[in-house]
């Protein structure tokens, strides 16, 4: 399975321009991978100015882009995150469409970052996400919910074996950002596709260094500051049986542990 890991300069506020620059980058990618992961509010570059104006609402069109692009180019698409409204609610979103254009499962981040107005703004998710990709046992974590490692632990003793990360990382935590989604993919045996943007937003210079790292930390694609559309394989046969071996040591690990 091929990985299409798409790290957009994002403008702040801009959502047009940013919604059209992504189809651009959809469809440079399209024919090179299987799946195709986006960044964290890639519609708005994690700017909250005019923030309800800025929303994404079920009937505004773009879920239709985003899903008839699934299914004309046959591609399983991860669209990052959307602030999505909802009943008057909105929730920092993850969406993935099937190959066939459905809404295949969906993820609201649970942990919103309070250091901005996200936590003001959004209502945090409730459940976590397990869906199958390509046979592939997935779930979906959210930028900051590196530093919660239970939420992990609970995909991984599910079964997930890759979790996608959509992101809007700053790089003045570049230190954190590798420790973090490393730390993660070593304690769960599980391979981990962390899609940062580009650009700026609020005057801050987001991260990049999108990074595919397997079960055992190995960062086997990593990215730079600028705009760029990386490939990832999964190996679903080394992954699983390189994650099974590891579920048997941290089990006995577990059970070895007083309690």
């Amino acid at each position: 399975m091929r990985i299409g890991m798409l790290q957009m300069d994002v403008a702040e506020g801009d959502k047009e321009r940013n919604i059209n620059h992504a189809f651009q980058l959809l469809e440079e990618a399209a024919s090179q991978a299987d799946v195709l992961v986006m960044p964290e509010l890639w519609t708005i570059g994690y700017n909250f100015h005019d923030f309800k104006n800025r929303v994404t609402r079920m009937n505004d069109g773009l879920l239709d882009r985003l899903s008839s692009f699934a299914a004309f180019h046959h591609v399983t698409l991860a669209a990052g995150t959307l602030p999505i409204e909802k009943d008057g609610i909105v929730k920092n979103m993850g969406i993935i469409f099937a190959p066939n254009g459905h809404i295949q499962a969906h993820y609201s981040k649970r942990h919103l970052f309070y250091g901005y107005l996200e936590a003001e703004l959004m209502v945090p998710g409730e459940h976590l996400m397990t869906t199958s990709i390509h046979g592939v046992k997935t779930g979906m974590a959210v930028c900051y919910e590196f530093y919660f490692p239970k939420m992990w632990r609970k995909m991984a003793k599910a079964g997930t074996t890759l979790v996608l990360a959509p992101a809007s990382w700053p790089k003045v935590h570049l230190s954190q950002w590798d420790v973090l989604t490393r730390a993660r993919a070593i304690e769960n045996g599980m391979c981990i596709c962390a899609v940062n943007m580009a650009g700026t937003y609020h005057g801050v210079q987001l991260g990049g260094h999108s990074r595919f790292i397997d079960p055992v930390g190995h960062v086997e694609v990593e990215g730079d500051l600028s705009e760029h559309i990386y490939y990832a394989d999964y190996d679903e046969q080394k992954y699983k049986d390189l994650g099974k071996q590891l579920a048997v040591i941290r089990l006995e690990k577990e059970i070895g542990q007083p309690r």
